[in-house]
């Protein structure tokens, strides 16, 4: 699913029009003298060409920066590391991708909950791995747009409420992690000094939804179109992703969460890294998931293969691990964290089925709390 895509199936007969008010409208017949079907046809065929030239210049220089790594690493050394691994270790780093799971989901409930929706608990696990797999599976992790129509499919959640919801945290997460990792990188290479300036100013930086909200904290609800349409939509959404960005005590309570999940993430890495006998600094760590992730989420092939891992070992050799054990670190991470998290998604796409659009009903937009 591609980000345009997504865009039109979110609000495709607006927010609350149902089946039958969208089928009692039928399009009026093409002209016979155009062939619009052909014109989009071709438009879609050269831009699928050019994601996948694309996708293939980006997977050719992912694959020659780490083939280069690669080389520089003794293949007895790896295999030598890959020979001594301590499964129990790489178990318990399996095991913490549950908390991981429930704080990510307690954090997206939070977010509905401020927009005046609901969606019980267990339910709202299996749409964010649902979500989290499909957005590794598209470029630019579009595929999480998906988790608006499984909540208003199940929960009947308003589609603006859900888009805002997942913007917002896309968004918010993707600075957070930006910024966080960059810091904690940063203390190796520069001096102590430089990092503290660089902290302060990164507090603006991760103050940027309430930044943001200053710029419509005159809009009211009464304001809102009364379109059914994409334009509707949109706006609609925009005044939610405001009134998230605006509350204080929201924001501090979703970086609370997003810090706590970046901490077991990087334990994780760090008990990776003892399960193949190296030593390596949880700062170190944290930075390695949080900027490997950026890279993974613009990356436009599936999982952020290439971009991702390259990253994690740059970032672990820096923190002083040698290359054969970096190199098997970020084997072992895609085996305890990507993989797992990648399955248990599949079971919850295959529970939860694909958004049924055609047999949504009507849904009243909330009023704003």
């Amino acid at each position: 699913m591609s980000a345009k895509s997504a865009a039109d199936v979110v609000w495709r007969g607006g927010d609350g029009a149902p089946a039958d008010d969208r089928a009692a409208h039928p399009t009026a017949p093409a002209s016979p003298t155009r062939a619009p079907g052909r014109a989009w046809a071709q438009r879609l065929t050269r831009r699928r060409l050019l994601v996948a030239g694309l996708q293939l210049v980006v997977f050719v220089i992912s694959a020659a920066v780490i083939y280069g790594l690669v080389r520089k690493v003794d293949p007895a050394a790896v295999i030598s590391k890959a020979g001594r691994v301590s499964w129990s270790l790489v178990g318990i780093a399996i095991a913490l991708n549950l908390p991981t799971t429930l704080l990510r989901a307690r954090r997206s409930q939070i977010l509905l909950t401020r927009l005046g929706q609901h969606v019980p608990f267990v339910r709202m696990n299996w749409v964010d791995l649902a979500g989290q797999t499909l957005s590794w599976l598209t470029p630019a992790a579009s595929g999480d747009l998906s988790r608006p129509y499984l909540w208003r499919n199940h929960d009947l959640v308003p589609v603006s409420a859900g888009v805002a919801t997942v913007l917002y945290e896309r968004l918010v997460t993707l600075v957070q992690m930006a910024v966080i990792g960059g810091l904690l990188a940063a203390t190796l290479f520069l001096p102590l000094l430089a990092v503290a300036g660089l902290a302060v100013a990164s507090l603006a930086v991760l103050a940027l939804p309430w930044w943001a909200s200053l710029l419509t904290r005159g809009t009211r609800p009464e304001q809102l179109p009364t379109t059914r349409g994409l334009r509707g939509g949109v706006v609609r959404s925009l005044f939610q992703l405001h009134d998230l960005g605006s509350s204080a005590r929201l924001t501090t309570t979703f970086a609370a969460y997003t810090l706590v999940i970046f901490a077991i993430s990087g334990l994780q890495i760090l008990v990776l890294a003892w399960a193949v006998g190296a030593t390596l600094a949880l700062t170190v760590a944290v930075a390695a998931y949080c900027i490997s992730q950026v890279a993974g989420s613009i990356s436009t092939l599936p999982f952020g293969i290439g971009a991702a891992d390259l990253v994690t070992i740059g970032l672990l050799t820096a923190g002083g691990v040698g290359h054969p054990a970096a190199l098997v670190i970020t084997v072992l991470v895609r085996l305890a964290m990507t993989l797992p998290l990648g399955v248990a998604g599949a079971v919850g796409i295959m529970l939860l089925g694909r958004p049924r659009i055609a047999e949504e009903t009507a849904v009243a937009v909330p009023a704003q709390p």
